[in-house]
C-alpha cells in the first residue's frame, strides 16, 4: 500500500483512522479497507494499459 493511502482514506471518509500496518488495513473500520480494495482494481476500461508498450 502506498504510504498516503491510509492519510487519503482518512480525508475522503472525514474522520481519523486506526490503522495496522503490519495487516495494512483500517482497525474495526470496513470504510476504509472498501476505498483501499476499490482502489486496488487496477485500469479500467477503457483506461486499460496495452500488453506491450
Amino acid at each position: 500500500m502506498h504510504a498516503a493511502a491510509p492519510w487519503n482514506a482518512s480525508y475522503r471518509l472525514g474522520r481519523t483512522l486506526n490503522f495496522d500496518p503490519a495487516t495494512e488495513q483500517a482497525v474495526d473500520d470496513e470504510g476504509p479497507n472498501r476505498i483501499r480494495r476499490d482502489t486496488d482494481r487496477g485500469y479500467r476500461a477503457p483506461y486499460v494499459a496495452p500488453e506491450q508498450v
